[in-house]
């Protein structure tokens, strides 16, 4: 099976980081989630390719909580300087996991995603739903996806939300601090 994404931690990740990658990996298509232990983001790089996964998220954790998604791209081939590119960084404010928000269900064999950006205001907002119709472009699906990337706005602040068809929360809600973007990418 081709995986659009590998999804890891940091080294010796908290059990509160440990339950956020398997919350988002449930709710997002094509996404694999591998336990770190020693291993280098060389060696994550080359396991990725392995599966023909375009992209790796690390997600990194300050205090015990998840505080930061670096979003790498994955070369097809050995470049001169590296076949991992930083594209993004996703500065965490703070993470509800499902089960600590009221309603939430679980979600299953999530095959199509649909992207919703209709209260964005800031290009940072837009730049951030983009980035995931650029990940998730070949399982995107606007007419009936199985689960919703809700990105939205208020207060000055980005948030991250995933539904199911029926508007249920299915994953973890994310709030975003800033975003930060390497070299135009996005």
């Amino acid at each position: 099976m081709k995986y659009i994404a590998l999804l890891t931690t940091s080294h010796s990740p908290s059990p509160r980081t440990r339950s956020f990658i398997k919350d988002l990996a449930s709710c997002l298509p094509g996404i694999l989630r591998v336990h770190r232990g020693k291993k280098t983001l060389l060696q994550l790089a080359l396991e990725a390719r392995r599966y023909g996964a375009r992209y790796l998220l690390v997600v990194g954790e300050r205090k015990g909580n998840p505080s930061l998604i670096r979003i790498y791209s994955i070369g097809l081939y050995f470049e001169r300087d590296s076949i991992l590119k930083h594209i993004v960084s996703i500065v965490i404010r703070g993470v509800k996991l499902s089960r600590e928000v009221p309603g939430s269900t679980r979600t299953y064999n999530v095959e199509r995603v649909g992207v919703d950006s209709r209260e964005c205001v800031s290009d940072e907002c837009f730049k951030l739903a983009d980035l995931f119709l650029k990940i998730f472009g070949s399982k995107l699906d606007l007419d009936k996806p199985d689960v919703w990337i809700v990105v939205s706005e208020r207060n000055n602040m980005v948030k991250i939300v995933f539904r199911n068809r029926l508007g249920h929360i299915v994953g973890p809600a994310i709030s975003v601090w800033r975003v930060k973007f390497f070299e135009g990418e996005a």
